[in-house]
């Protein structure tokens, strides 16, 4: 009986030992790993507003559909004009994959000009430019938050040409409308606020005018008006 019983606790103990021994070459128990928090990619996608400041440079150039005596009048360079722009811009973009498409308003005030010496008349013609903007189409790259682009599209100005020192204006109000072409490169800052600088080019349409004074009494002289713009501006605006 007695053997018996040492037989039970002997089988006991080993038991209990095998299974320690197989606990102890079990691998340790995993900690759950933490989730990592989903970023989606950056995208272009929405509506934005902003506002650009920058320069602008005008290039005004006069021709005259009169002739004075048997020789074209010649209305040559004297001194220039250019100075700041500032403005409001709003548009939507899409992307697909990494193409963006576009569309962007703006408008911008300016007061710059050139001035053009009248060698017959001894006078200066000043063109100033009071306010412009455009309506333009956008093509763009997109990688991550930077946006390489090119833009085209209709433009308009308000400019008028004055005779100084006489308070002679002719032009006033009216609107110019033309076509603008450029490029630039806005960057996302955060998912909303982004930055950017932008180059156009702008030509708008002629505008023909009569000279209000008369020519060595041979009558009134018609000019034509040409003029375009260089423009760079400096972007910042918030995306929706």
């Amino acid at each position: 009986m007695h053997r018996l019983a040492r037989i039970i606790l002997f089988s006991a103990a080993s038991i209990v030992s095998s299974v320690s021994a197989l606990a102890a070459d079990l691998p340790a128990r995993m900690e759950p790993v933490a989730p990592v928090a989903y970023e989606p990619a950056f995208s272009w996608t929405g509506f934005y507003v902003g506002g650009a400041v920058g320069w602008i440079g005008t290039n005004p150039k006069y021709t005259t559909g009169a002739v004075v005596l048997g020789a074209p009048f010649v209305v040559s360079s004297a001194s220039s004009k250019n100075g700041l722009s500032y403005g409001l811009l709003s548009g939507y973009n899409y992307q697909m994959g990494q193409l963006v498409l576009g569309v962007e308003g703006d408008f911008t005030g300016w007061t710059v000009g050139k001035i053009r010496y009248t060698a017959v008349t001894g006078d200066f013609l000043t063109a100033h430019g009071k306010w412009g903007g455009s309506i333009r189409g956008r093509l763009g790259y997109a990688a991550d938050r930077a946006l390489l682009y090119v833009t085209g599209g209709a433009a308009f100005v308000s400019d008028d040409t004055s005779i100084p020192l006489t308070g002679i204006s002719i032009g006033g109000d009216g609107t110019r409308w033309g076509w603008a072409v450029g490029g630039g490169l806005d960057y996302a800052i955060t998912n909303n606020w982004y930055t950017g600088i932008e180059y156009r080019y702008s030509q708008y349409e002629a505008k023909t005018f009569v000279y209000p004074i008369p020519i060595l009494n041979l009558g009134f002289l018609g000019f034509k008006q040409e003029l375009s713009t260089n423009q760079v501006t400096a972007r910042i605006g918030y995306k929706f």
